[in-house]
């Protein structure tokens, strides 16, 4: 894979005054901020960049430590619900009504799709993913199995163990932990999925047994609710005791977590959706990169921990998985689940992890579960799932889904607040050696002339779809030059971070207008699955929107997320706006085009 580049600095420049004009409220405001860029290009900026080059030299990717150390495992926020993303399965079909609404044989059936995943890794029969004839960077599925974040004071860490060895995954049930084999302990050779069904009943079956032992070791999970620096500090009196070390080293080295969510049977979209973004808290372990949950009405989903993953690869795994379940005999699956269950393994058994919970821990859990209530009542979360039409629809009109949906958001925010926010839109830079994501910033000339004239009262039909079209297509430049690694948010960062204690402030990143331009008010991300029916996470600033979005063949999904209390600002409204540009948008380009499409 080629090494992600570090843009050219006066490219970087140009294109960042280009993308403040729509904030700019005359002419004096972007003449203000021509003088930064003048300034910054004649004097700083020539020695930042000659730095972050010399960086970039030693590394072949320059962004990965810095970007992974400073916005993930710096951050002191909780990750859950403000960092992780999740995704919502879609039912299987009718036809697999016997494996969907069975909790354990649901659970048992994931656990046999991501097992396969794992060997299909180990001896490298996993396709590479190729995007429109590249091919793109699979180094993230290393950091996928066998590890997890570990709390410390200032700065996280990962740990990482082989995915070769620990053949055996971490399963929550009534907020415990177990560990279920899913590797022959000698050999390493996969489970038959009877001997893994025999497991996970035993865990239900446990609290029947072993009540009093079980409910003394309850809560540990919402320790990992907590800001950082809280849980850094219980998780340090965890480790002082041996029992619970040891615990907490088997979930860590474990392959990934699937959390039997019993009591809970999710119906709406917006119910599913917090099932799988934060459940109750308790019976969850949210440091884990991995987290499969599955209700007691059958119902799916997974949770990923952000900090050495972005979501394409997860979307891979998932899809993955869906697509095994699909695949099975519901008949012949069940039978396999009771084959041999009696001779096969008989002393195999799945294991109950012991904590030792001191009265001062025993308070910190309380306490976490307290505020983490509190955290998520301030979290509002509205789905809008639109089935008039989809990607289907929108390739008749000869324009990119990803900038369709994009205009529907910007017309949608316009309508709402009369002005444009500034706008994130993750660009995959996987076309290089460890890439990640760069930003598409969503905003542009075209855009603001676009809701504009939408929202202009004399403006004609012809004008309206122009702009809209014009607006479209900026938007595809834009991000084909983000995922090309020439777009300029990551590379202010690169260059912000070679900025040395010794030196001059720099005017340019203290203007409040810069700073602004990348204030993400209005965060926004594509993951599509015809598997999912759930994707979200949450806003990025507490004044704005998250729109996680999917666009699927017939149907478009945005996952709306915001603080209402701290921003004012209703999701249910800004549902309402997306559902009348969405319309408009599409009867006014029907109406224009020479064939209308059928819905």
């Amino acid at each position: 894979m080629p090494s992600l580049p570090v843009p050219e600095l006066k490219s970087t420049l140009d294109k960042y005054l280009k993308s403040i004009k729509p904030y700019c409220n005359s002419e004096s405001d972007y003449e203000k901020q021509v003088q930064l860029c003048y300034q910054f290009l004649s004097n700083q900026g020539p020695t930042l960049q000659e730095r972050l080059l010399s960086y970039s030299m030693e590394r072949r990717n320059w962004m990965q430590e810095m970007w992974d150390s400073q916005i993930y495992l710096a951050d002191r926020s909780p990750v859950v619900p403000f960092v992780s993303y999740f995704y919502g399965h879609k039912p299987l079909a009718s036809t697999h009504r016997v494996i969907d609404s069975d909790m354990l044989i649901k659970a048992t059936a994931i656990i046999a799709g991501v097992v396969k995943f794992i060997e299909a890794l180990k001896d490298e029969s996993l396709p590479a993913e190729v995007v429109k004839d590249k091919p793109f960077c699979m180094n993230g599925f290393q950091y996928m199995f066998n590890n997890s974040r570990v709390p410390q004071f200032n700065q996280d860490r990962n740990d990482f163990y082989s995915i070769y060895e620990h053949g055996y995954l971490t399963v929550a049930y009534k907020d415990n932990f177990y560990k279920v084999y899913t590797h022959d302990r000698e050999t390493g050779s996969v489970l038959p999925v009877s001997v893994v069904y025999r497991q996970l009943n035993q865990i239900v079956n446990q609290l029947a047994t072993q009540g009093s032992i079980v409910e003394a070791n309850a809560g540990i999970g919402a320790l990992t609710t907590l800001p950082r620096n809280e849980w850094a500090d219980a998780y340090q009196q965890l480790q002082a005791d041996p029992v619970s070390a040891s615990s907490l080293q088997i979930i860590h080295q474990s392959s990934f977590v699937l959390c039997l969510d019993q009591d809970a049977a999710p119906i709406t979209l917006e119910d599913k959706s917090r099932v799988c973004w934060h459940g109750d808290g308790t019976n969850r372990y949210f440091d884990k990169p991995l987290q499969f949950f599955v209700a007691g009405n059958g119902f799916s989903g997974f949770l990923a921990e952000h900090s050495k993953m972005d979501g394409t690869p997860t979307l891979f795994l998932n899809h993955y998985v869906m697509d095994q379940l699909a695949k099975l005999n519901p008949a012949e699956f069940i039978k396999s689940l009771h084959a041999g269950s009696a001779t096969l393994y008989p002393d195999l058994r799945s294991e109950h992890l012991q904590f030792i919970i001191t009265p001062e821990l025993s308070k910190t859990i309380e306490a976490a579960k307290l505020q983490f209530v509190n955290t998520i009542e301030q979290e509002d979360l509205r789905v809008w799932h639109y089935n008039r039409y989809g990607k289907r629809i929108i390739k008749t009109f000869k324009v990119s889904p990803d900038a369709f949906i994009q205009q529907i958001i910007q017309l949608a925010v316009f309508k709402y607040l009369k002005r444009q926010l500034p706008t994130y839109e993750a660009a995959s830079t996987r076309a290089f050696f460890q890439g990640r994501t760069e930003t598409g910033r969503s905003v542009t000339d075209a855009s603001s002339k676009f809701v504009k004239t939408w929202e202009s009262t004399t403006a004609t039909t012809q004008e309206k779809v122009s702009a809209f079209y014009d607006a479209a297509k900026e938007h595809v430049e834009y991000l084909k030059m983000a995922s090309n690694g020439q777009a300029i948010d990551r590379h202010f960062f690169g260059l912000k971070n070679m900025v040395q204690e010794s030196d001059a402030p720099v005017p340019l990143f203290q203007d409040p207008l810069f700073k602004y331009s990348s204030t993400w008010l209005i965060s926004t991300s594509q993951l599509s699955s015809e598997n999912f029916e759930c994707y979200g996470w949450s806003q990025v600033y507490d004044n704005g929107f998250g729109l996680a979005y999917m666009i699927n063949n017939d149907f478009l999904h945005i996952n709306i997320t915001n603080k209402p209390e701290a921003s004012g600002l209703s999701a249910n409204e800004l549902h309402y706006y997306l559902s009348q540009a969405a319309d408009e948008i599409y009867e006014t380009l029907s109406q224009h085009s020479s064939s209308k499409p059928n819905l």
